[in-house]
C-alpha cells in the first residue's frame, strides 16, 4: 500500500474564526452577526453526469419483461452530488469534473452552478459524451440495479489536477470519488500530501473498491457501507459489534476518521480518540439514491464547522435521512437549518 504524508491534526488547518456550534442548537447564522464565519473551501473531484431513474410502481417486479413505473431525470454523479449537497449546506465548494460539449453537459454545469457550486474547474471535452447513470428502483425505493456510463471521468487526468494545484493546496479538504483514474488519484494525493491538505476518498460502488485500496491509507476521512467494508477487509459484518470492529481495523491504515454506515442501523465511527455509534433517524424511504453522497457531505459540513466527530456523523445521518425522504438524488430544498430541525425532532 502507498503511504502518504498525513497532516498533523488536520482540523488545525481550519481558519481560527471557524465557528463551533453545538449540534443541538441552531444552525450557524448567515454571517450578519458581529463576526462573519468563514468556512474552508471543499474541493470535490470526480463524476458529474445525467441521471435517469425508473421506479417500479406495481407490487411485483417482472424480470425479463416491461414493468409499469415512473421515470425521473436529473443531474447526478457522485462527486457532483457531494458538491451540491455541500453548497446547499452553505459550505464553499469547488467541483473538478468533466462533461462533453453537448446539451446534457450544458445542463449538468448550469444546474450545478445554480445550486451554488463553483463550476469554473469543470472541463468541457469535445468528441465525447456526458456521463450518465440509469437506476432501477424497487417499489419501496431500494436500488435493484444501476448502470453508469462515466467513461468521460478518465479525461480528468493528472495534468488536469496539476493545473488546479493552487486550488487544491488551499482547500480545507479534498474529496475524490472512485470513478477517477488511479493515476489521477495518486497525483491529487501527492499535491495534498506536500501541502498537508486532508483527503477523503468516496468508494462509490463495489466494482471500484479494489482499484482504490492502495490510495486509502493516510486519508483524513473514509466513509463506506457494510458491503464495501466487507469487501476491503475480507470479513463478515452481521452485528453492531462486527461493524465497530471493522471501523477500528481501518485505524491500522492510518485513517483519521472512519465511518461505516449500517443503513437502518445508523453508523459507527472510529478515530484516534475512540469509537462510537450514531443511531439512524427512522425514515420512510422514498428513494435511496444519493443517500451516501448526502451522508458524506453532511459529515464534512460538520467537520468544517469544527463539530466533534459524533456530532458531525449525526449531521451526516440527518442529511442522508432527508435525502431518503425525497425522490430527488440531491434535495433541491435541503438547507442546514432543515438538517438541524430534522436532527433534533
Amino acid at each position: 500500500m502507498e503511504r502518504w504524508k498525513r497532516p498533523v491534526g488536520w482540523e488545525s488547518l481550519l481558519p481560527a474564526n471557524t465557528e463551533m456550534i453545538p449540534i443541538t442548537g441552531t444552525a450557524p447564522d448567515d454571517g450578519n452577526g458581529d463576526e462573519e464565519t468563514v468556512l474552508p473551501t471543499v474541493v470535490v473531484i470526480g463524476a458529474a453526469g445525467f441521471d435517469i431513474k425508473g421506479r417500479v410502481t406495481s407490487d411485483r417486479v417482472f424480470e425479463g419483461s416491461s414493468n409499469a413505473g415512473a421515470l425521473t431525470m436529473g443531474v447526478g454523479g457522485v462527486a457532483r452530488n457531494i458538491a451540491e449537497n455541500l453548497a446547499r449546506l452553505d459550505v464553499p465548494t469547488i467541483l473538478i469534473a468533466a462533461v462533453a460539449d453537448d446539451m446534457l453537459g450544458g445542463i449538468v454545469v448550469q444546474r450545478t452552478r445554480e445550486a451554488g457550486v463553483n463550476t469554473d474547474r469543470i472541463i468541457t471535452v469535445p468528441d465525447a459524451r456526458t456521463g450518465a447513470y440509469l437506476g432501477l428502483l424497487a417499489p419501496e425505493g431500494d436500488l435493484l440495479m444501476g448502470i453508469d456510463d462515466m467513461g468521460i471521468v478518465r479525461r480528468i487526468t493528472p495534468r488536469v489536477v496539476r493545473q488546479a494545484r493552487s486550488v487544491l493546496r488551499h482547500a480545507g479538504i479534498v474529496v475524490m470519488d472512485a470513478n477517477l483514474p488511479v493515476q489521477t488519484i495518486r497525483a491529487v494525493r501527492r499535491i495534498c500530501s506536500i501541502a498537508a491538505v486532508p483527503v477523503c476518498i468516496e468508494p462509490v460502488s463495489l466494482p471500484l473498491i479494489e482499484r482504490i485500496v492502495p490510495s486509502i491509507p493516510g486519508s483524513a476521512l473514509f466513509t463506506l457501507n457494510v458491503a464495501e467494508a466487507e469487501a476491503i477487509l475480507g470479513c463478515t459484518i452481521t452485528t453492531l459489534e462486527d461493524a465497530q470492529a471493522a471501523a477500528l481495523a481501518f485505524r491500522e491504515w492510518e485513517i483519521d476518521i472512519i465511518v461505516v454506515t449500517l443503513g437502518g442501523g445508523g453508523a459507527v465511527y472510529a478515530t484516534s480518540e475512540g469509537s462510537g455509534h450514531v443511531p439512524a433517524i427512522q425514515t420512510a424511504i422514498v428513494d435511496e439514491s444519493g443517500a451516501g453522497a448526502a451522508m458524506t457531505a453532511g459529515i464534512i459540513c460538520g467537520l468544517m464547522h469544527r463539530f466533534p466527530i459524533d456530532e458531525a456523523v449525526a449531521l451526516g445521518a440527518s442529511t442522508a435521512s432527508l435525502t431518503l425522504l425525497s425522490p430527488e438524488t440531491v434535495r433541491s430544498d435541503i438547507s442546514l437549518e432543515q438538517v438541524y430541525e430534522h436532527l433534533v425532532v
